[in-house]
């Protein structure tokens, strides 16, 4: 069974090539390098691995993530996180495809209503033309904005990150739970399981989770989820390690052999890698 970490955040000790913003949200040293997760793909038996732009160290400048593509074909793909408001997105979405960056976070710029910003009309478009995989960084809130656009570009990939951030802090008490899974009906999302941990008010294994996970997978299938690591473990989901967060869907979750193989590698790989 193929396993495909399809949440990957990578940071540099060069600070000359790669500068920092003010103020970064950095790993520990030695941390979340790409030796570091070169380490935790052997240690882990992980196959592939999506590299996802670190907005809290880079913002928008996207170089460190193609340069870490660039160098890693073979088991590597990206998610840039471009500026929408920048009119040269797009071209960088197009050079970026070129050396095998397959994806783009739209993390700014959503609306609590049902309205689409023209700017992310413009991502949308593109990402439609050139087969890229969009990932929606927002919270329960922007959802309608969401499904405006999931609606008026039914044949882009969208990624639905975090599953909107959910926390068991909200179960089963709010709607924001029932909003995520009311967004199942559009065929081109995809839920990334990897709020588990982030979500949890609990120690390892995060059982207060569980349910709430049970019932996105029941909505979208185990064809459109796809688990990712929150790499590295010891910044984002510091109370668990890697291997603790892969085991949480390998062995504790309940999962059937079919959906382990979906989750883990089978959708994630049509996704990302075909």
């Amino acid at each position: 069974m193929a396993i495909v970490d399809t949440h990957a955040h990578i940071y540099s000790e060069d600070t000359e090539t790669y500068p920092q913003s003010p103020e970064p949200y950095l790993p520990p040293p030695g941390r979340g390098t790409i030796e570091d997760l070169k380490n935790e793909v052997k240690a882990n038996s992980i196959d592939r691995v999506v590299v996802v732009q670190t907005f809290t160290v880079y913002q928008h400048d996207n170089r460190l993530t193609m340069d870490t593509v660039r160098a890693n074909q073979e088991w590597t793909t990206g998610v840039l996180n471009l500026d929408p408001f920048d009119s040269g997105s797009v071209s960088l979405m197009e050079k970026a495809l070129a050396i095998g960056v397959r994806g783009n976070r739209v993390s700014v710029g959503w609306y609590t209503d049902d309205s689409i910003l023209p700017e992310h009309r413009r991502l949308w478009e593109a990402a439609q033309r050139l087969g890229v995989v969009l990932c929606a960084l927002l919270n329960p809130p922007n959802c309608r904005s969401l499904a405006s656009l999931l609606k008026a570009y039914p044949d882009v990939p969208v990624v639905l990150d975090h599953c909107a951030n959910l926390s068991a802090t909200y179960f089963p008490d709010s709607d924001n739970l029932e909003t995520v899974l009311g967004l199942a009906e559009f065929d081109n999302l995809y839920a990334k399981l990897s709020f588990i941990v982030t979500g949890s008010e609990e120690e390892f294994p995060c059982g207060d989770m569980f349910d709430g996970v049970r019932q996105i997978i029941d909505a979208y299938t185990p064809a459109r989820c796809i688990w990712g690591s929150d790499f590295p473990t010891s910044l984002w989901i510091p109370k668990v390690t890697y291997q603790q967060h892969l085991a949480i869907f390998q062995e504790h979750l309940g999962l059937s052999e079919a959906e382990k193989s979906a989750i883990l590698g089978d959708t994630a790989m049509k996704l990302w890698f075909s």
